[in-house]
């Protein structure tokens, strides 16, 4: 785990940074599934699409590479993130910029002077004149007190920044996993298509041979093979290039696993949550931006404060060329009387009030991007559903209806329309991919937007069972 997530300062406590990101993640989702009923696809929806889960559990038993799951995936983008590894790095300077807070900022000052004192005798008595200062600048008007809270406002906003970068690459991450899976499916698909136009070939070639069907089928079967065929090459490249952007934000190279997951997993009701309260909870930015007002606030007082300058004061002995010595304090001192820093408080209240402004807005964006998100995956939600429940299961059957009236030699149900059929099935279900995967993105936005990467990850497969009745 890494130290950002873990280790904070005594002084600012313990910042909890995207609680349910890591170990939490589980445990979340878990507790979520015993709260909630999993919206579970139906069973006749399921059989419409080759399940990515069962695939990727073939191709691992084969391959025998390992299978990589959402959670492990957000654990080790967190822990191995080369982007996240260098800005944690930020944190170290913001460490040192408390210990320098912390230590008094003056040394005193010492000062000798000694000269040769040559003149006549009854004037001089002591042929070495010396003289010795001591001072020490002194803060009177609280200016550690406020250097100490600046540093450490700023050491937590840091935090807080790396926490907003994490979850952002967190999300980044989990649109690239599904993406992958995405592009997995779509392959898939476009491989099915393939090999229905490469038996159709099969089929019409022999019949156009006999004289039962005219060549015109022929040319139109063959043309369709050959849009299937030049298709899979760009379904090909568009995986590559999403394995590509997944492994860069994994931090790896060139290694090879597959991923455990599905686009049809079940996923946590929200219920009546309100979201935009959690947003303003859990939103690190947001955080952020309130220890930088209270960075701000602590440069006024100290700007304020500094105007006063800091007296140097200390004692002071001389000896003369008399031999007299001479006891007392020396005070060095520059008071406001011509300057008195309005220009520079001036400027940091500036400060102040652009911060506060900040935090405002990122409020009313937090508020937009919560409400924004609902909306886009409540339409998700609804074009997945219909395709489920209505499109494929509807497909399905009239696919059925047509197998069975070509089998009994039924007029008008030909070849070209049964064919035609299972084409638009297979069309059917490429679009129920582009709709699960919209349903991925528009729940990406909504964990972006209230800050808790666990709404992307789906519920075990225990959980799917009913919840226990009131």
């Amino acid at each position: 785990m890494p130290s950002s997530l873990v280790r904070r300062s005594a002084r600012s406590g313990w910042v909890w940074i995207l609680p349910a990101l890591l170990a939490a993640i589980l445990g979340a989702t878990a507790g979520r599934a015993q709260q909630a009923a999993p919206s579970n696809p139906p069973a006749g929806a399921v059989e419409e699409i080759p399940s990515p889960r069962r695939l990727n559990a073939a191709s691992d038993s084969e391959a025998g590479t390992p299978g990589l799951s959402l959670p492990d995936a957000l654990r080790w983008t967190i822990e191995h993130n080369p982007q996240l590894a260098t800005l944690r790095k930020q944190r170290g300077i913001a460490l040192a910029g408390v210990v320098i807070a912390n230590t008094y900022p003056f040394n005193p000052i010492f000062q000798h002077f000694v000269w040769g004192a040559i003149g006549p005798a009854p004037t001089v008595t002591n042929h070495v004149f010396n003289e010795h200062t001591t001072r020490q600048d002194i803060e009177l008007f609280g200016q550690g007190k406020y250097r100490r809270a600046m540093a450490q406002a700023a050491l937590t906003r840091t935090e807080w920044e790396i926490a907003a970068q994490e979850l952002l690459t967190a999300i980044q991450m989990v649109r690239a996993f599904d993406t992958v899976l995405y592009r997995q499916d779509k392959l898939r698909v476009q491989e099915e298509l393939l090999s229905l136009q490469e038996d159709v070939m099969k089929k019409v070639e022999p019949l156009v041979q006999q004289g039962h069907l005219p060549r015109t089928e022929l040319m139109l079967a063959r043309a369709d093979l050959i849009d299937a065929r030049t298709a899979l090459g760009p379904a090909r490249n568009q995986l590559v290039v999403a394995w590509n952007d997944l492994r860069r934000l994994l931090g790896m190279v060139d290694e090879h696993c597959s991923l455990q997951g599905s686009l049809e997993a079940a996923f946590p009701d929200l219920g009546k949550v309100d979201l935009v309260a959690e947003a303003e909870k859990r939103r690190p930015d947001l955080h952020g931006l309130e220890e930088a007002i209270k960075e701000t606030q602590a440069a006024l007082r100290l700007q304020i404060a500094n105007r006063w300058g800091n007296p140097s004061l200390g004692p002071a002995m001389e000896v003369n060329e008399t031999s007299v010595a001479f006891a007392g304090m020396w005070l060095i001192w520059s008071p406001p009387i011509f300057n008195t820093r309005k220009g520079e408080i001036m400027q940091r209240q500036a400060d102040v009030g652009r911060a506060m402004q900040a935090a405002r807005s990122l409020g009313i964006t937090i508020h937009q991007d919560v409400l924004a998100a609902l909306k886009r995956l409540e339409s998700a939600a609804e074009a997945v559903e219909m395709y489920r429940t209505k499109s494929l299961p509807e497909l399905r059957k009239d696919l059925e209806g047509f197998d069975q009236l070509f089998k009994r030699g039924e007029p008008g149900v030909t070849l070209a329309r049964v064919i035609a059929i299972r084409t638009r099935l297979i069309q059917t279900r490429s679009a129920y991919l582009d709709a699960l995967f919209e349903l991925s993105q528009a729940r990406a936005d909504l964990a972006a937007a209230v800050g808790d990467p666990s709404l992307t990850v789906p519920l075990p497969a225990l959980a799917a069972a009913p919840p226990h009745p009131h």
